[in-house]
């Protein structure tokens, strides 16, 4: 039996947490609830209904999803789990995300899979337990209006990762199973894909701050979390906020070594383009922003190649025993293990270097440009005009996946 739920706009607000908390109501709380049913039959009923949340874009094929299921089937605490994400599409900007789902699957995700639980279980292909949606402070604070900008931030800038927050809290783990594969179209141009970071950036940073703000109470909840694992994920938040001055001071040592500049002018050459930049954020409209974006972050990349030449020279003249020959292989080494241990995957790693070349772009540019329009509350990708006279007769298939149709 196939049940289409459309979306009256008139009647429930957009975004995509409202389409999730009006089919969440819908069948968990109103379709499938029998009349005077017995408590414990009703969790047990709830224990075992699942809902499928799916992109409108994503494959994939039957086997994944028995893999998510076996998943939940193993224990009841599993809140959600999700598989393994392939970006597809074409161009640059995809290749780049080949190697960064990549590396973040093999490495971020199998850690806090075997370590604790899974952070972020993306809505473009997860599996969630109906008895843990319905959950106490789950599906009812997961349906709250946001107050406050920091709740706009973490409640509709980055629904998946903010349900599986509330998850967590009431101690409920997300896993994630690597043989279940699903693919989905990734951005393919620059302007989308810095819309969609926008949106992640801020969002993911609010969550984990407000996990930790918790963690006495989450390592008490949850008995897959531990001090330890939260102490791992302040480690991991703290380098991501020193990431940016970083990377700025990897491109004036550089500059400095490879063409003899002394410290203060490779200083004004690297931060200069950041600077103007930032004014623009204040001063310019995002097209122009994103313009002044795409211009910076291609000469970083310039600047990232003369990294490659300064750690070259460094190398050549220290030799194989210098400190920045052992650090590049080891951190290199690390993605071609990675990449062996995934023998099915290891194409994936072929856009290393492109990877190397966006550092700046996605850890300078890209902060900048996220905490500079955190204001912007639109989606920024998949989004169309509509016209005024057709406004009242679309309608929003919310089972998972948002479509639109003209009537």
């Amino acid at each position: 039996k196939l049940i289409i739920h459309f979306k009256d706009k008139a009647k429930i607000r957009v975004k995509k947490r409202w389409s999730q908390v009006m089919y969440m109501h819908y069948l968990l709380t109103r379709r499938f609830k029998p009349k005077n049913e017995d408590p414990a039959q009703k969790l047990k009923r709830l224990q075992q209904t699942f809902i499928l949340a799916l992109d409108g874009d994503v494959d994939f094929q039957p086997d994944a999803v028995d893999y998510l299921l076996q998943g939940m089937a193993r224990n009841n605490t599993v809140g959600a789990c999700c598989g393994r994400i392939h970006p597809i599409g074409s161009g640059p900007m995809v290749w780049y995300q080949k190697f960064e789902y990549a590396a973040s699957h093999w490495l971020q995700k199998a850690t806090e899979h075997v370590c604790g639980c899974v952070l972020c279980s993306p809505g473009c292909f997860t599996l969630m337990r109906g008895s843990a949606i319905v959950d106490e402070n789950v599906l009812a604070t997961y349906s709250k209006e946001p107050k406050t900008p920091w709740q706009m931030v973490q409640y509709d800038q980055g629904e998946d990762r903010w349900f599986c927050t509330l998850l967590l809290k009431q101690g409920y783990r997300v896993e994630y199973c690597a043989a279940s594969d699903a693919k989905t179209f990734a951005p393919e141009g620059f302007t989308e894909f810095f819309k969609q970071r926008r949106r992640w950036s801020p969002s993911t940073i609010a969550n984990i701050i407000d996990i930790l703000a918790s963690f006495g109470y989450i390592a008490g909840k949850n008995d897959s979390i531990s001090k330890l694992y939260l102490v791992y994920q302040a480690f991991l938040l703290c380098t991501a906020i020193i990431t940016p001055a970083s990377i700025l001071l990897l491109m004036i040592g550089a500059i400095n070594i490879a063409f003899d500049i002394p410290p203060w002018g490779a200083m004004i050459i690297v931060l200069l383009p950041t600077v103007i930049f930032t004014i623009s954020i204040y001063a310019a409209t995002e097209d122009t922003q994103l313009f002044l974006a795409s211009v910076i972050s291609g000469t970083y990349a310039i600047v990232m190649m003369i990294v490659i030449i300064g750690i070259l020279k460094t190398g050549i003249e220290a030799g194989f025993c210098s400190e920045t020959t052992i650090l590049i292989c080891f951190v290199g080494g690390i993605f071609v293990v990675a990449a062996i241990i995934h023998p099915m995957e290891w194409t994936c790693i072929l856009p290393g270097l492109l990877y190397f070349f966006a550092v700046p772009a996605v850890s300078v540019v890209l902060m900048v440009y996220a905490i500079g329009n955190i204001h912007v509350t639109s989606w920024g990708t998949r989004e169309g005009t509509v016209d005024k006279k057709q406004k009242g007769k679309e309608v929003e298939c919310g089972f998972g996946t948002v479509c639109r149709y003209n009537m």
